[in-house]
Parts: structure tokens; sequence; C-alpha cells
């Protein structure tokens, strides 16, 4: 079911029922993504931000993945991902606003990823590094009783 905040149209386009449904999700994002790109704009916005984190994560993975969200790409330097220093490339003579662009938007595309890579590894409920829920009565992820 849609969430009562989600649009009828975006960028002019109708929002079709089953993007609707997973507005929230990365489903939703990449749908926006791919509206964003059709208008020929070549540097999509950080969707990231826009996806909440799926039910049933346990705390340790939860607490991962808003730290994977919360990282940013810093316009100043303009690191290349995960944020070291020392590019091979050097920039001459070309549009620094563009290249800056570019490096954000592989920066978002690239930490969306480990978000979504968090996701499964914890809702796959084979994770050691998942910790007991305490409402469950399950001691491992995989699902064992003490």
């Amino acid at each position: 079911m849609a969430d009562a905040s989600t649009p009828d149209t975006y960028l002019g386009n109708a929002i079709p029922e089953n993007i609707k449904n997973q507005w929230c999700r990365w489903e939703g994002a990449e749908w926006r993504k791919q509206q964003y790109n059709a208008t020929n704009r070549p540097y999509p916005p950080d969707e990231r931000f826009n996806v909440r984190m799926p039910d049933g994560m346990c705390p340790a993975h939860c607490e991962a993945w808003l730290k994977w969200r919360n990282v940013h790409f810093d316009p100043v330097t303009g690191d290349r991902w995960p944020g070291t220093p020392g590019s091979p490339f050097v920039v001459i003579g070309h549009d620094l606003k563009a290249v800056r662009e570019e490096r954000r938007v592989e920066w978002d595309e690239k930490t969306s990823h480990q978000m979504q890579l968090i996701e499964q590894i914890c809702l796959s409920g084979r994770s050691p590094q998942c910790v007991p829920r305490e409402d469950s009565g399950v001691s491992r992820a995989d699902g064992v009783t003490k």
C-alpha cells in the first residue's frame, strides 16, 4: 500500500502503482533516478535519504546502515569514494564543477550499494553479526535459541 505522502506525479510523470507501493524503498529511488535522467540532466540527486530502513533489521545492522547513510561526499576536496585523497587522475583544463558532480554521484551510488548490502546480509538471517532481538526469544541470527 502506498504511503500517504507519496505524490501522484514526479517530474511531470504519473507514478505507477507498483512504484507508489515502493516509494520509500530502493525500487522507488531507482525509478525517481530514471525519471530524472530522462530529463537529460546528468547529475541526479542523492536518493538514499529518501529510503526508509526496512523492518526487521537487528540493532547492529541498523547502526551500520545509518552510518553509511550519513557518509557525505566532500565537495571541497572532491575525493573519490571512499574518501581517501590521491586520485590517480589530475583534473586539468576540465570543468571542475562537472568532475565534482560526477564524483558526488559515484559516491552516492556506492554508498547506497553499501546500505543495500547491509539490508541483504541482515535480513538473510544468516549473519553472525546480528545481535539477538530481545522480543523474539532467538539468541542467534540462524534461529538457534539458547
